[in-house]
């Protein structure tokens, strides 16, 4: 009788844990979710995101700052000159970060978050307003308590109204879509509220108002948000001073701790419209400015490519900051050009006390690293035509 009451238990057992929240999938998003891999219902979504942001902005200014040494350490890299072998030889020396801290920077609310708490106010000069979409729905009141849309369209646009004056933008928590254009996921408000209201948007659903939703790409859950709300920084630079194009150019900035990375701007031969000098210093300027207003113990051994959007109008916003997703790899697709590789080489060296032994050492160091790796790409990245024919011609460190 004893193996049978077992046997009944173990079945019970069984079942319960096989039980598991809906995966949710939203069409064309890279970044992945589904809910129900934790639950608190001691929190409401407002208040759970708050808590994360802060355990996690506790947990990174409470690390240990980076000790440089007396003197110069040498880095090794082994094999070939490749990108992997240098990022292997970089994070064998401990000089950037890859740990559950830096994977959680990746979601674009926890990292809003952070840098609302470091700058206060002054990080609108330099990021644009970032909510999570349950956030939203709670602060304004427009779900019943089991996470139903209560609201009719017209309040959730004037609660939108409300918080992004000059217009929003839907984007992944994490990661990018590939159906994203500037404008997001979507190409007007309306075309969002009337999903969201028919319950037909899978960026949110009932079940996960009180499910915190986990990110694929990060196989884990960072804030909890499948999507965020975002001030269109197109909008915002017209409001600010009317735009002659409405539309941005994009330079991406390589940065080191509180630093950015010198001569370390990528070049974009398939992107047509170029980024003048003067407007390439300027976003370097911002984003130097941006990383010293910053606590040093929160850029601690943290390399990011920062992704700077400039307006014919003058104006320049940090639109997008990507990082290594917590994992020993590249922060940034661009290291693959030998001028990236040969810039941080050369910055380490100068400001993190290393050096880059042997021939190897010398070759990544004079901009010749990852190079016939880099051609082979450049050629399979050109558009046809003449940047192509270019394209065949050995690159110029």
């Amino acid at each position: 009788m004893a193996h049978v009451t077992w046997l009944i238990v173990a079945v019970l057992c069984f079942s319960f844990s096989s039980i598991s929240a809906p995966m949710s999938k939203m069409a064309g998003v890279k970044a992945g979710f589904k809910a129900g891999s934790e639950k608190n219902r001691q929190l409401r979504p407002s208040k759970e995101i708050e808590s994360r942001a802060q355990t996690l902005y506790t947990d990174l200014i409470s690390r240990p700052p980076r000790v440089e040494s007396t003197s110069a350490v040498p880095v090794q890299i082994s094999g070939s000159t490749g990108k992997g072998q240098w990022l292997a030889a970089i994070y064998n020396r401990n000089l950037i970060e890859a740990s559950e801290q830096t994977k959680l920077l990746s979601d674009k609310l926890l990292m809003s978050k952070l840098i609302e708490r470091a700058l206060g106010d002054k990080a609108s000069r330099f990021v644009p307003k970032t909510l999570g979409l349950k956030e939203f729905l709670d602060q304004h009141k427009l779900v019943n308590k089991l996470g139903k849309i209560k609201a009719t369209g017209e309040q959730i646009e004037q609660a939108l109204f409300k918080e992004f004056p000059a217009g929003f933008v839907i984007r992944p928590a994490v990661g990018v879509a590939p159906n994203e254009t500037p404008k997001g996921l979507f190409a007007d408000t309306d075309a969002f509220v009337s999903e969201l209201v028919a319950g037909k948007f899978e960026g949110y659903q009932p079940d996960h108002f009180w499910n915190p939703v986990k990110s694929h790409i990060l196989d884990t859950v960072a804030s909890g948000e499948a999507v965020v709300l975002q001030d269109d920084i197109i909008l915002r630079a017209d409001a600010h001073k009317q735009l002659h194009a409405k539309s941005f150019r994009e330079v991406r900035i390589h940065t080191y701790e509180h630093q950015v990375v010198a001569d370390a701007v990528p070049i974009r031969w398939v992107q047509k419209a170029k980024v003048q000098e003067g407007e390439i210093n300027a976003a370097e300027a911002l984003v130097s400015e941006f990383l010293k207003s910053l606590p040093p113990r929160l850029v601690s051994r943290q390399a990011w490519g920062v992704d700077v959007a400039v307006f014919d109008n003058g104006d320049m916003v940090i639109n997008d900051i990507v990082t290594n997703r917590g994992r020993r790899i590249q922060w940034s697709s661009y290291l693959e050009q030998p001028r990236v590789l040969g810039a941080y080489t050369r910055h380490f060296e100068k400001h993190a006390n290393v050096h880059f032994e042997g021939l190897r050492g010398m070759i990544v160091r004079n901009n010749l690293g990852n190079y016939f790796s880099y051609w082979d790409s450049r050629i399979e990245k050109s558009p046809p035509g003449f940047q192509r024919l270019l394209s065949y011609f050995p690159p110029i460190p």
